[in-house]
Formats: C-alpha cells, structure tokens, sequence
C-alpha cells in the first residue's frame, strides 16, 4: 500500500513555517505497512491544489492533504479537492449547529466566514475535530482514499488518532515494530557503536541496520531480514546488545526517556528536584510536559544568575569566587542545597555556557557541569564539552542530565563517563 502527502500553505514554501504534520503522517502510517512515496508543498492557489491532486491519486492508495481548511480567503483546499474529484460543496447543517456550539460554550463571536467551514464536497465524510473549527473529511476518487485535515499540528494528530485510524483499521494491521528493533543508547559515540555493533552483532544475526545520532541519544535501528520470523529474532538480539552495552541502553522503540524516568521514580516512590542554570528551565519543562508528573517532580529552581544560586540554591559565594559558576564545585553545591530547598529525594543541578557569549579561554562554549545527588545520599558530578550552536547545547544538556538522573536513580551512574 502506498500513500502521497499534499502539505498545503505559502507559508510552508517561505520557509516561515516548518511542516511537522508530513514526519507525523509518515511514520504512523509506516506502521500499517503504508509506504509514503513522496511528499509535495503546494501553495495556496486553488488550480495547483487541484493540479495536485488530480495528478496523485492515480499513484496512491491513500492521498492525505493537509492544510487550508481555515476560514480565511486563502484557505482553499476544499473548493481545491471539489473541483478536483468532480464535485460540488454542500453546507453539512449537523456541522454548522456544532461550529456554533463551539463558539458558544467559549463565549466567542462567530464570523460569518467561519460559515464555510462547514461545507465539504457532496459525497464525502466528515471527520470531526474535538480541538478547533475546521474538521476535517475523507473521499474516494479512482480507488484512491482522500483525507483532507486542518494543518494545526494538535488537531491532525487528535483526528488522525481518533477518527483515521478506525478507518485504516479496517484495510491494514497496525504494527507499530513489525520487523523492527530500535535500541536507543547513550554513553557510547556513534563511531564507536558503529564499530562495536559491525564487530560483535551483525555477524550473529540475520539483520540490516541503520544508526541515527540525535540529542537524546545513538538510536540502532534493526530490521530482520526474514521477514517469516516474526518478531522471534528481537530476543536474541536484545541480549546480545546488552551483554555488549549494558545499562549505556537506556530504551527500545517507542520508550521514551522521560518516561523511563517517570516509571523508575514511581516504582521507588521518589521524588525529582533541578536547579538549573543555562538550561533555564528546560529540564524541568520536559519533566511537566507530562501530565500527572506531580506524582514524582516536587519542581525546579531557575538559577541563571550568581546571587539567584546563592540566594535560592545556597550555594557559597565564596565558591563561586574561587571557581566560577561554571564548575563541578558549584554544580555540586546547587544540587545539595536544591535538594535541601525542595524537599526531594534526588536533586540535578547544571551550570555551564551555551554560548555565543559568556565563554572564556579555559571554558569555550558548550562547557557544562553536571551534579547529581541521589536517594542515598551519593554525589556525582560531571563534565562535558558539548559541540553546537545555544539550541544545540541546551537539548543535550537536557538529555545527558536526565540520563544522569536515570542512573543514578539505580546506583549505577559510575557507568557514565
């Protein structure tokens, strides 16, 4: 089975917005065995929409079109898919009396623009968005299934979760690892792994691999083969890589690392504490993001500035005198007095220059200090030199001190270097 994406707006062709909606549409459909044959920006003009869509459908399986079901003049994709599959726009009452009800319960006055939204090609079916005005709907045109979604990221993946994939359900198995492997690995560089994995795995089992490095770690990525295996291979596999790796495999395919962290702290009933200085605040942002992390993060202590670590974190001034902020000695002080301060079981504390400015001769930028004060009362600190522009730093930062704080949580973080 194959599909075709249309990603639809001026915007995304003036590099003034970034489509995310694409890799989305990708990799969920990658698990019903849909493999996306290309991926085409169109602008918002109604003829090349059309042009578009009359041009894909004969080589697709699936078309899913994203984008420009807003309410505005430039929002043209439904007259666009209209006129493309040879039908006219009819209003759907049922639509117009839910669009009004929205408006309603949030006390906003509804324009009479807003009214078009509710018109959808004549023999289509809607797929209603819980999350905004535009819902969205699907068509079949030549054997090719149609699916017309709002470009709001929030919303595509809400009907895309809940209203798309009942209906693919009933086409295609949704196998999210079907003869795949991800093992995601952090402590060990891509070269190395490279080497190690060439060396000690391939030549033991029937795989092709890939490796893939990012912020929050080296993902391996496997894929048997043999295909009549099943997933009967993984196990083996499994073992042999942490007979190799060890606790540097903090995860396989979906896991992610913030969760791994959350399960480890609610199965020993502790509690998270940061004090940060120039991640401000992301760590603590990551932890949040999810809901229900009130159950094992107490909270963080932004200390971006000297007097903030002395006064909020406890730390001696003197310290910072003698060392500069961006040292393991202070890094250790902010996590024992952040620890002390709010109340948690294992406290993270980072300094360090995420640049451009602020570094000097003997700390360029990208130097940053780690400190990690556990459940038992055993320190760690450590040291990285981190190559990237500020954005870079700050995400590795994030994702090497939450790795910190998984090992450490298991006594283990003596496996780090």
């Amino acid at each position: 089975m194959t599909a075709i994406i249309l990603a639809i707006g001026s915007e995304l062709l003036n590099g003034e917005v970034i489509d995310t909606n694409s890799p989305y549409l990708q990799k969920e459909l990658s698990y019903y065995d849909i493999q996306t044959l290309r991926v085409i920006l169109v602008r918002d003009i109604i003829d090349h929409i059309a042009n578009e869509i009359h041009k894909n459908i004969s080589e697709c399986d699936y078309l899913f079109i994203t984008g420009g079901l807003g309410p505005t003049e430039d929002d043209l994709t439904r007259e666009a898919v209209a006129k493309a599959v040879g039908q006219n726009l009819i209003q759907n009452p049922d639509e117009w009396k839910i669009l009004l009800e929205k408006f309603n319960k949030y006390k906003y006055k509804i324009s009479p623009n807003n009214e078009k939204q509710t018109f959808f090609p004549e023999k289509s079916s809607i797929l209603n968005n819980s999350l905004g005005t535009a819902s969205g709907f699907y068509i079949s045109k030549n054997k090719c299934k149609i699916f017309v979604l709002p470009g709001v990221p929030s919303e595509l993946k809400n009907i895309f979760q809940n209203e798309i994939k009942p209906i693919l359900n009933n086409y295609s198995i949704y196998s999210p690892n079907k003869n795949k492997l991800t093992v995601k690995v952090m402590g060990v560089g891509e070269s190395n792994l490279d080497q190690m994995i060439n060396k000690n795995i391939i030549p033991k089992h029937p795989i092709r691999w890939e490796i893939i490095a990012r912020a929050d770690g080296v993902f391996l990525k496997f894929y048997s083969i043999n295909k009549s295996l099943s997933n009967q291979w993984k196990d083996p596999l499994k073992q042999d890589l942490i007979n190799l790796l060890g606790e540097n495999i903090y995860g396989y395919d979906e896991m992610e690392l913030g969760d791994i962290i959350a399960t480890l702290l609610k199965m020993n009933k502790l509690k998270l504490g940061t004090v940060e200085s120039c991640t401000g605040g992301y760590v603590s942002k990551y932890l949040t993001d999810v809901s229900g992390s009130s159950s094992y993060f107490t909270g963080g202590i932004i200390t971006y500035s000297n007097d903030l670590k002395i006064k909020l974190a406890g730390v001696d001034p003197k310290l910072i005198d003698k060392y500069g902020a961006v040292s393991s000695e202070v890094a250790e002080a902010m996590a024992r007095g952040g620890k002390i301060r709010l109340g948690c079981d294992i406290c993270m504390a980072i300094t360090g220059i995420a640049g451009p400015l602020g570094a000097t001769p003997d700390k360029p930028v990208g130097t940053v200090h780690f400190a990690l004060i556990n459940q038992d009362n055993k320190l760690w600190t450590r040291k990285r030199q981190f190559i990237g522009d500020r954005k870079d730093i700050r995400r590795k930062s994030l994702f090497y001190s939450l790795n910190m704080v998984r090992l450490g949580i298991l006594n283990k973080l003596q496996d780090l270097e």
